[in-house]
Formats: C-alpha cells, sequence, structure tokens
C-alpha cells in the first residue's frame, strides 16, 4: 500500500512520489512543530539533528548546517562499509574553518576530520587526475574570489594532513594545491536563494543523477527524500525509536493510520 504525502489534515509537503504509510507516520510526527523541538530524530556517530534542525527542511526554508554536516555523517558511514569507496563527505564544520589553514589543521585534529570522514587516498577518484571540480548551484551570484581564496586554503590544509601519505604512497612529489581547478558546465543550477543545501545534499548522495540533461529539480520531492533518508537510515541509531512514537503520535492524532490514502 502506498499514500501520498499531500496531506488530509495538514500540507508539510505537496509531492508527486508515493510514499509508504510508515514514512507518512515519521513525517506526520517530525515535523509536528508542537512537539518538543529540542528532540533528537537523527543520531550518526559524531552529528545529530534535533526536531528544530530537521525542520528546516519544510518547503522554502533555509537549511540548517547541521542538516548538512549530518548527512555527510550518515553517507560516510554507508560508505565505509564498501570495499572501495571512492568519495570523502566532510562536515560543513570543515569547511568553515577553512581562512586560515592552521585554524583548519588545528581544527581537523581536534575533531578528528582525518580519520572519520576522509578515507584511504589511493581509493579517492579525483586524485588520480589531480583535478578539484567545483559543483556550484548558483554560479551566476558566487564570489568567485573569495571561494577560490577558501578552496586554496582548503588543498593548503589537505597537503599538511596528509603529508605523511603522500610521501609513503606516491613516489613523485605532488600537491593537493597545485591541482587543477574546474568548474563542470552540466551542474543544474537552482532558481531561488533556499535550496543551496538540498543541492549541496543532491551532488552528494546522486551525481549522476543531477548531471543528467534530462534531470529536473523539484524542491519539495528533494526536501522529503532528505527528510526520510536521514530518519529512516540504518545509521541512525534513533531510527526504531522514532518508529514506535509516531506510530503511537498517528494513532492517537488521526485515529487508524492505514485507512489514510
Amino acid at each position: 500500500m502506498i499514500i501520498s504525502l499531500i496531506l488530509l489534515f495538514s500540507s508539510i509537503f505537496e509531492v508527486s512520489k508515493p510514499t509508504s504509510p510508515e514514512d507518512w507516520k515519521l513525517i506526520q510526527y517530525v515535523f509536528d512543530s508542537s512537539l518538543n523541538g529540542s528532540e533528537i530524530v537523527v543520531q550518526c556517530k559524531n552529528y545529530y539533528l534535533t526536531r528544530v534542525e530537521l525542520c528546516s527542511l519544510r518547503p522554502q526554508t533555509w537549511l540548517d548546517d547541521n542538516v548538512l554536516s549530518t548527512m555527510s555523517d550518515a553517507v560516510t558511514l554507508v560508505k565505509k562499509k564498501m570495499k572501495y569507496p571512492l568519495n570523502w563527505y566532510l562536515p560543513i564544520s570543515f569547511a568553515e574553518n577553512t581562512d586560515d589553514p592552521r585554524k583548519c589543521i588545528s581544527f581537523a585534529e581536534k575533531h578528528r576530520i582525518k580519520e572519520n570522514y576522509m578515507l584511504d587516498l589511493l581509493c579517492c577518484e579525483k586524485l588520480k587526475k589531480k583535478v578539484v571540480e567545483i559543483w556550484d548551484s548558483f554560479a551566476a551570484s558566487s564570489q568567485s574570489d573569495w571561494g577560490d581564496r577558501r578552496l586554496h586554503n582548503l588543498l593548503v590544509s589537505l597537503d599538511f594532513l596528509f603529508k605523511d601519505d603522500i610521501d609513503q604512497k606516491y613516489q613523485n612529489v605532488w600537491s593537493f594545491k597545485d591541482f587543477r581547478m574546474e568548474r563542470p558546465s552540466n551542474v543544474p543550477q537552482q532558481p531561488n536563494g533556499y535550496d543551496c543545501g538540498v543541492y549541496v545534499i543532491k551532488f552528494m548522495v546522486a551525481p549522476e543523477e543531477v548531471t543528467n540533461p534530462d534531470f529536473v529539480f523539484d524542491s519539495d520531492n528533494e526536501r522529503l527524500e532528505v527528510a526520510l533518508r536521514l530518519l529512516a537510515s540504518d545509521v541512525n541509531s534513533c531510527s526504531d525509536d522514532l518508529a514506535s512514537k509516531a506510530e503511537a503520535y498517528c494513532e492517537q492524532r488521526f485515529g487508524n493510520c492505514e485507512n489514510l490514502s
């Protein structure tokens, strides 16, 4: 059985994709703003999300930075189970410290960014080409000088963090800061100012999909997908308890939820 998330009682997301009764109950419970805003609804290894933070996934809302960091945490935990993970997914807090490479390195060491998020250098796909691809969904309004400077500082920080690895694993001396920068022309562009974080997450989890010429971005669909990916994930230690709470909540508020369609 599938039901639509165009709700009978309150419209949270208006979407074309159907969803299961279990997902419907999760969304009803988590996005009820009258409930405790500080309740933790997503708990991964290094980051967690409260109800208030996750509710920034409501339509036409600026995304809380912690949603991005928690998604990075969740995706990294999933990818670590793969034999040859190809990408790193860094929390946004790491990028926020790139203005000063020394500060960035100190932050990375304190929070074990390398150990938690940066997998084997030899598995990282773009290293072979020595290319930095910049996927910018808002390219027309980007401050290129500021962004390029932050990127340079980030690459300098990576050189320091991985100096021993580079010396041991590569015969030819090279540097992250010497990588060629490319801005792919097929990166989809957002039509508004509030979907930046949602685009970033889409780039993280489905890069092949977004670069397909037929890809069409639907904000409500994508926001719902992000919410469910986090809430129902195997790496969310709150998921079982959350499902039980959502079941009880919907039974009390709506009665027999299985009859909704």
